[in-house]
């Protein structure tokens, strides 16, 4: 009988675990409350700029600004993407697109899945945002025809995609990537996020939410991992910024980053006294500095 009970009460606890690790981690990680997209007043906007949209693999319908360098040049030389961060969209990182476009870059913006214009139910958490941006390159291919130059750039959770998005060796051409403030493996962030928001240790909740995420969703958190990643992406030009005073993911994550590039021309910019992807409006001259110091090097 004794016997029976304690079968009983591990069941019991092992549900409260699964509704628990449901409702409290999985649903704020992956189904978090959707950020309303930027009034029409408050956004940038480029007189050539065209917004477009595309299916991915998994149907979901991805929306991504298309802005030409030169609008009497049907076909581009180089374009750059810009990645937004977690649960966002492409109007936070426009602000960038002004010092690529003035180095002869056309600019690519997509709202990721469940952000901005685009459809989608979940987030991508990085990994599946990768995946979904191989849509935008074949519109590319379609779209221009020829070879063209594509650099990524990519602040926050859109670091860590541009990273991974090149490690999957499904695009050509990529000439480099400039990563602000990425994380450098997933399951370190969010068991750090979970200490610091929510007080309580990562297992064996945030151990349950990870196989809830993984089978419910398709993302396996152990292996959205960036500084992995890097031996994937081979001699590509990298350029990693972070802000000094950035708490929502650390700068040593970035310095990491730097520090498991062992082939291929690399850069490090810690931005003094900026907090989380604030380096650029912290200090946008030394910021585009930066960048074009970066790009000049690389001769991209």
């Amino acid at each position: 009988m004794e016997f029976i009970i304690l079968i009983l009460v591990i069941i019991a606890f092992i549900v409260f675990l699964l509704v628990l690790g449901e409702k409290i981690l999985v649903k704020s990680i992956v189904k978090p409350k959707k950020n309303a997209v930027s009034l029409p007043e408050n956004q940038i906007h480029f007189p050539d700029e065209n917004r477009f949209t595309v299916n991915t693999s998994s149907e979901i319908q991805l929306s991504f600004l298309y802005i030409p360098a030169d609008s009497s040049n049907l076909t581009p030389k180089k374009i750059v993407f810009l990645f937004h961060g977690y649960n966002s969209s492409g109007d936070s990182v426009k602000k960038y697109a002004g010092v690529f476009l003035e180095n002869g870059y056309s600019v690519i913006i997509p709202d990721n899945r469940f952000c901005g214009k685009s459809g989608g139910e979940y987030l991508g958490l990085s990994y599946l945002d990768a995946k979904d941006t191989i849509a935008i390159f074949k519109w590319i291919k379609d779209y221009f025809p020829g070879d063209i130059s594509i650099g990524l750039f990519g602040e926050s959770f859109g670091a860590a995609q541009a990273i991974l998005l090149a490690a999957s060796k499904e695009i050509d051409n990529i000439s480099f990537i400039i990563s602000d403030s990425s994380f450098s493996d997933l399951q370190t962030l969010l068991k750090e996020r979970v200490r610091a928001e929510y007080r309580i240790k990562a297992f064996p909740l945030l151990t349950v939410a990870f196989m809830i995420i993984k089978k419910k969703y398709g993302i396996d958190v152990k292996k959205v991992s960036p500084i992995k990643a890097l031996e994937k992406c081979g001699n590509i030009p990298m350029f990693f910024i972070h802000g000094e005073n950035d708490t929502f993911i650390l700068p040593q994550m970035s310095i990491d980053l730097y520090n498991s590039k062992h082939s291929g021309y690399k850069k490090f910019y810690l931005a003094e006294g900026a907090s989380h992807c604030s380096a650029f409006e912290s200090d946008p001259d030394v910021y585009t500095e930066k960048i074009e110091e970066f790009l000049d090097k690389i001769n991209a």
